[in-house]
C-alpha cells in the first residue's frame, strides 16, 4: 500500500476482480437505500393521510414555525429530511455503480 496526497492507495492484483467486488458492495448498497426510501415513504404517507396534507406543504410551513413543534411534527420532518438524504446518496451509489460497469 503506498501514500498519495495523505490518503492511503491499495494496490490489487487484479483489477477487474476489484471492480466486481466493488459493483456488487454498491448493488447491496443501492438495495438498502431502495428499502429505506420505500420504508420512509410509507411512514410519510401515513403523516399526509392523517393530517391532509402533501409532505412539501407541511414541510414548508414547518421550516416557517408554522406547523407547530409537537411530536408528530417533529417525526414528520425528520422522515422528510431523511427521505431528500437517502435520494441524494442513491443517486452518487448509482453513479459510482455505473463507474464499475
Amino acid at each position: 500500500m503506498r501514500r498519495l496526497y495523505g490518503r492511503d492507495k491499495l494496490e490489487v492484483p487484479d483489477v477487474v476482480a476489484a471492480i466486481d467486488v466493488l459493483g456488487q458492495l454498491f448493488n447491496r448498497k443501492k438495495l438498502l437505500l431502495d428499502r429505506s426510501i420505500f420504508e420512509t415513504t410509507k411512514k410519510l404517507r401515513d403523516f399526509e393521510e392523517r393530517k391532509g396534507m402533501g409532505s412539501k406543504e407541511f414541510f414548508e410551513k414547518f421550516e416557517k414555525g408554522l406547523a407547530g413543534d409537537d411530536q408528530d411534527a417533529m417525526l414528520w420532518s425528520a422522515e422528510y429530511e431523511a427521505l431528500g438524504f437517502l435520494e441524494k446518496e442513491r443517486i452518487v451509489v448509482e453513479r459510482m455503480l455505473e463507474s464499475c460497469r
